[in-house]
């Protein structure tokens, strides 16, 4: 007997069949394609997986295809998949098992979660979740409704069952490269259009419609559909908290904090039991500056998916990074905020336990570790997080002691490495000067030139760091003629002046490129080159530079270094925005309220809209200041004073 029929509508499918019916081999029976049209090579990828191939004519209706394809179907079960869709290799076994054992009830069929990437690259594992109805028996009536985002019905009056399974699905099809491809937006809003002029839209609809909306970048309008789908829908709908998630998250993004936080307080809160709506709580009072309250919610997000894993249950209700990757990540940077190291460290190592191939969350930790711990610390914690003898994992911890510029660090894995072969450009002059290497430095191959800025500026900062550091600035002059960009052109020049020429440099100049200046002077730092380090700060004495290395050197908890340059701009008036922010937290965090609030009176001055900083002032100001700051938060931010957290806030704080 044919246990499972797979059934797919398909156009031009190539890029992405083969690994779509290589994903069920082995546990389809039969392989249904209804094709809509293709003009390339998807019909004899098809046939060369065996599968049965029908011609259609599309007509703008989804669900005729799908049913098309359901009346070829002669399994027992019928799985619907598209081509962009595929099954995950190591989870055969379990649908072998669950189609065995599970008997066929006509009321009932079968939602899975789909696992969404959505990073604009391949490579970019940005994921969320979604539940879909896709599994179900065959020969029970059970077909597909609406032209668009198709449903599955029984017909009539007879109600059909969704029960969840754990059987997973993965999709890539709305990665941007993808939409862009097949055009899917425009395709979609044809259709959804054609509903709404024979005004044939249900409250999912209304949802689905949101979502194409948001893909095309028009959030007015997603919202309108959004609100329009929850309030025709409750909670018992499988798609109701994902549209609530939808309709709270493009609020907020839209600074509009008091629909965000009313839809979370009025229907969220029914999800309680789950991450997602704890980590929205939290993310709602780190934006006002309610930092313990912030964290207090983000640790009940963990807490709260640690409990349903104990118990067995689904971790999340829409998307698996609200359950730990983004509580960790928020309270990582509170904590950092709130100068309290120890807890930004610790969350940083869960955060790297979790997923060991993270670079930024090591590249972050590292930071910190190589300015605050000796080398063989380092090392000794990274190698409980890490095996050497693993290649992968030994270049990655490589590449990063070479961005941080840490030699020791540097020695100790290159020793497992096999070859240096494979290591870029970039990090090749970072090696080269980092382990003293001039003729080296000197003869590399001028590297392939490209269009990213970002990457020529990159290879210009080593460039500079190996020119000052053996005072040859001829090489520099041929990188910069090869980079070929008006701004890295400018750079140099200023450079050669300063250091080379004993010349002078307009201030503006400095102003001006400041930025690129700070990350010369950041990297002669990191790799020890003291000498040349102050010398650099001497000559391009800019507060724009003195500013960002004040503030960089903070964020490492080198915080004499931090304050002595602090009290330089201090002296000259000439602290900007980050570095009173700074001031005014590190001193509220030390006790001294009268001149916290100082600092954060003044950084407000500079941006009015810096809503985070407001509680803090009102929270240390003395009571004769604190309506005055109230009003000037209202002044700003009428419409967040109803804000049920805020507005108790207020009420303490004027009697207080």
């Amino acid at each position: 007997m044919t246990q499972l029929s797979v059934c797919m509508i398909v156009k031009d499918e190539e890029a992405l069949l083969s690994r779509c019916l290589e994903s069920v081999k082995g546990i389809a029976d039969e392989i249904i394609i209804v094709d809509t049209g293709s003009t390339d090579r998807t019909k004899q990828i098809a046939e060369n997986f065996g599968a049965k191939i029908y011609d259609y004519v599309w007509s703008n209706d989804f669900a005729a295809a799908r049913n098309e394809s359901l009346r070829h179907a002669v399994g027992k079960w019928i799985l619907v998949l598209d081509a962009d869709e595929y099954l995950g290799s190591n989870d055969h076994s379990k649908w072998i098992e669950f189609l065995q054992k599970e008997k066929p009830e006509a009321h009932l069929a079968y939602t899975l979660p789909v696992i969404n990437f959505t990073g604009e690259k391949d490579y970019q594992e940005e994921m969320t979740t979604a539940p879909v109805t896709r599994l179900f028996p065959n020969f029970k009536g059970i077909h597909f409704e609406r032209p668009i985002h198709e449903q599955l019905t029984r017909g009539g009056k007879e109600k059909l069952l969704h029960k969840k399974i754990s059987l997973e699905i993965y999709h890539t099809g709305y990665q941007l490269q993808r939409v862009t491809e097949k055009s899917k937006h425009e395709r979609n809003m044809s259709i959804f259009n054609e509903m709404k002029k024979a005004n044939k839209l249900s409250a999912y609809d209304w949802f689905t419609l949101g979502n194409q909306y948001r893909f095309g970048k028009e959030e007015e309008e997603a919202l309108q559909c959004y609100e329009r789908a929850a309030k025709g829908a409750t909670a018992k709908e499988a798609w109701y908290s994902h549209c609530l998630m939808g309709l709270i998250s493009l609020y907020f993004k839209n600074g509009r904090l008091d629909s965000s936080w009313r839809w979370t307080e009025k229907e969220l809160y029914k999800y309680k039991n789950f991450s997602e709506y704890h980590t929205i709580k939290g993310i709602h009072f780190e934006t006002l500056g309610f930092f313990d309250d912030a964290i207090a919610s983000y640790l009940e997000a963990i807490n709260t998916a640690e409990q349903r894993a104990k118990r067995n249950q689904d971790i999340w209700l829409v998307d698996p990074m609200y359950s730990f990757e983004t509580p960790v990540q928020q309270l990582v940077d509170i904590y950092f905020r709130l100068n309290d190291n120890q807890q930004a460290i610790y969350w940083l190592s869960k955060l790297l336990n979790k997923n060991n191939r993270n670079p930024k969350v090591l590249l972050k930790l590292a930071e910190w570790l190589c300015q605050n711990e000796e080398p063989a610390a380092i090392i000794g914690f990274l190698d409980k997080i890490y095996d050497v003898r693993n290649e992968a994992e030994c270049n990655l911890l490589f590449k990063i002691s070479l961005v941080l510029g840490q030699a020791e660090l540097v020695n100790y894995y290159e020793k497992y490495l096999t070859t240096l072969d494979n290591i870029n450009i970039l990090d090749q002059f970072r090696y080269v000067i980092l382990t003293d290497k001039k003729e080296e430095w000197m003869s590399l191959p001028i590297p392939e030139v490209n269009n990213d800025v970002d990457w020529k500026l990159q290879i210009w900062v080593q460039m500079v760091v190996g020119a000052l550091k053996w005072n040859s600035p001829q090489r520099l002059r041929e990188i910069t003629r090869i980079l070929d960009h008006d701004d890295i052109t400018q750079l140099t020049s200023i450079v050669e002046k300063l250091f080379f020429e004993n010349s002078s440099v307009e201030e503006g100049l400095l102003k001006h490129y400041s930025s690129s200046l700070f990350l010369v002077s950041k990297q002669l730092f990191l790799i020890k080159e003291f000498e040349k380090f102050d010398q650099f700060i001497q000559l391009c004495k800019s507060p724009g530079i003195i500013n960002q290395l004040a503030n960089y050197f903070y964020t490492l908890n080198l915080t004499d270094m931090a304050m002595n340059y602090y009290s330089i701009l201090l002296s000259q008036k000439e602290l900007d925005f980050n570095s009173l922010v700074n001031l005014g937290l590190f001193h509220a965090n030390q006790g001294y309220y009268s001149d916290a609030v100082e600092f954060l009176d003044e950084a407000i001055d500079k941006q009015p809209k810096a809503k985070h900083l407001y509680y803090s002032l009102i929270q240390h100001a003395a009571r004769e200041q604190k309506q005055y700051f109230i009003d000037k938060f209202n002044l700003q931010f009428p419409e967040y004073g109803g804000i049920s957290f805020v507005h108790n806030f207020f009420n303490n704080a004027k009697k207080t």
